[in-house]
């Protein structure tokens, strides 16, 4: 019997060694290669050896944009309006800015194709003058728009607000006519007669 249980345990611990074998053997196969480690970025040059590519401010657009907030602004305000009456009325002013707008768009335009050619100085002044006009005459029609709708939230009275629409109408067109731009100044301007009647 002695002899039984010495070959039971020598088979005992070879089947634990053969099996000890082939789960590491497993394990091996299944093991995945690790994960690169992410790339550093290289560093980034010292400030002073960069070369920026910066392109100028486009002067001519920034009034055409201070326009174009300002009419989103005034019809955001009108659009808050509950009274159906007194909305269709403002946007009614809200309509007519935006009506000018392709005309903003064409000045600065103009402008900008004059700085290209080198226009006369004088000319360029001009426009640039009617374009900031512009944009300040937007901004104020805006303000007046969104007085009349906070009044109308706090005192909703149309009567009100009829007469300050009739008030805003008066102020358009709020460009003037390019003829302020290219023709003859105040002073040199020609007395213009009318032709008499073939």
């Amino acid at each position: 019997m002695d002899g039984f249980w010495v070959q039971v345990l020598i088979a005992l611990v070879a089947g634990a060694c053969g099996a000890g074998v082939v789960l590491a053997a497993s394990t091996g196969r299944r093991r995945t290669a690790p994960a690169p480690l992410p790339q550093q970025p290289a560093p980034a040059p010292p400030v002073q050896a960069q070369l920026v590519q910066v392109r100028p401010q486009d002067r001519w657009l920034h009034d055409v944009r201070r326009c174009e907030q300002a009419v989103q602004r005034a019809a955001q305000a009108v659009e808050a309006v509950s009274s159906a009456q007194a909305r269709q009325q403002l946007h009614a002013v809200v309509r007519r800015m935006d009506a000018e707008l392709p005309n903003v768009r064409a000045l600065a335009e103009l402008g900008r194709g004059l700085t290209s050619t080198g226009s006369d100085e004088e000319v360029l002044h001009r426009v640039r003058g009617q374009l900031e006009d512009a944009a300040v005459r937007f901004g104020m029609v805006t303000d007046h728009v969104l007085e009349a709708v906070v009044e109308l939230v706090a005192d909703p009275d149309l009567n009100r607000v009829h007469h300050q629409v009739v008030v805003l109408r008066d102020q358009f067109p709020l460009l003037r006519p390019m003829s302020a731009v290219f023709g003859p100044t105040s002073e040199s301007a020609p007395a213009r007669t009318l032709l008499p009647a073939a």
